[in-house]
């Protein structure tokens, strides 16, 4: 059942306006230059309506002058501060009213279900139509001046561009024009010279460049053409200490080359390797439809490895990127091989873990795997389901 995103858009337009023009009437005094929707929460379970709060020019200088006395000069604070809502001084709680209406939309999702991302996705969006009303609102009414902008500031910071103008985004988030025009130079390169770039930021990041978290799956979208260059990674033949983040890529391509295989197969087996490592080896395999290789060596195998491993294709994990057909035969057979390890599958398969998402075609699979003789895998498989709204 959708909710009605017009009722959202306009409460939280009403929300932003009551707030900025409080401010204009307490604080004559102060210059505002914004003001933002933030702290956005969705678990799968509850949504809390986000706060709203109202920067001005002298405020943002009291809080720099604040950190610099405590902390010493610091290149950048002041554009740093601007935008963040938590540390500026106008902040304004959602009313009872509001975190209603936040849970009708909860309830329109169903907590837990395949829908609720979608649902949650369109929660989202409604809060950038609502700052550009409200923008245009405030401007109108005199209350605030052409300069002033209002913005859906979420974690990921997927909003702020829907909240803006092109003009008013570079003006004022500068990095996001300078994050597409790199990822517009990338597309531009020979695949093989992307790869080349883009591999140390991926697989060791250091943090840096107009891309922050965005160069493992622009390294993923590029396929098989990455494969060789992280297949060197897991060898430690390049970039040594990036063996778990492109066992993981390689994962998420799923492409199984003997190279890839064998590459993965050797870091599980490393007993020098880290045990981190090599379990995400192990469950990089079982993602590549190759548990058998887990569960030849089981009895060898350190415990943490083989569970992390043959329980990698049930977590959350498993859809990032492409994945195989959900196959509870591999966990059984190991449970059947190991049952003392029950417990820890049990431990690391809980509830609330992540679970990956039920496909329409996994569906008799999940069904059939609620007669197991293991609680972990009918727990699963009854998560599963129910997740997806399928009736089990």
């Amino acid at each position: 059942m959708a909710f009605d995103t017009k009722a959202v858009v306009a409460a939280a337009t009403e929300q932003l306006v009551e707030a900025v023009r409080s401010v204009h009437e307490r604080h004559l005094s102060e210059t505002i230059y914004g003001a933002m929707f933030h702290e956005f929460y969705g678990d799968g379970t509850v949504i809390y309506w986000p706060m709203v709060t109202v920067g001005t020019e002298e405020t943002l200088a009291a809080i720099v002058a604040d950190y610099t006395a405590r902390s010493g000069p610091e290149e950048g604070l002041a554009d740093s501060l601007r935008w963040s809502g938590p540390d500026l001084t106008h902040g304004f709680e959602p009313s009872s009213a509001l975190q209603e209406l936040a849970d009708t939309v909860q309830a329109s999702a169903g907590a837990g279900s395949a829908q609720w991302e979608r649902q949650y996705d369109r929660w989202l969006r409604c809060f950038p139509k609502a700052a550009k009303l409200a923008m245009k609102q405030l401007v109108a009414e005199g209350i605030v001046s052409k300069s002033f902008v209002a913005i859906a500031a979420d974690e990921a910071g997927e909003l702020i561009p829907l909240s803006l103008t092109k003009a008013q985004l570079v003006a004022h988030f500068p990095q996001y024009d300078e994050a597409e025009r790199e990822r517009r130079r990338l597309a531009a390169l020979p695949v093989e010279d992307r790869v080349a770039e883009l591999l140390p930021e991926a697989v060791a990041p250091r943090y840096q460049g107009p891309l922050i978290g965005e160069h493992e799956s622009l390294l993923v979208g590029c396929g098989a053409a990455a494969v060789p260059a992280l297949v060197s990674v897991v060898r430690h033949e390049t970039l040594a200490r990036g063996d778990v983040v492109a066992a993981r890529l390689l994962a998420e391509i799923n492409i199984d080359t003997p190279d890839v295989v064998d590459a993965l197969d050797g870091l599980m087996r490393a007993k020098k390797a880290q045990l981190n490592s090599r379990a995400w080896a192990a469950g990089a395999l079982a993602r590549l439809g190759r548990s058998d290789l887990i569960l030849t060596r089981i009895a060898e195998l350190p415990s943490d490895v083989v569970v992390r491993g043959i329980a990698d294709p049930f977590s959350s994990f498993r859809d990032r990127g492409a994945h195989r057909a959900l196959d509870y035969e591999p966990l059984e057979h190991a449970l059947a091989a190991r049952p003392e390890l029950e417990p820890a599958f049990a431990e690391e398969l809980r509830p609330g873990s992540g679970y990956c998402a039920l496909a329409p075609d996994e569906t008799p699979a999940a069904r059939a795997a609620l007669a197991s003789r293991w609680e972990v895998v009918r727990v699963h498989a009854r998560a599963v389901l129910e997740d997806a709204g399928v009736p089990a």
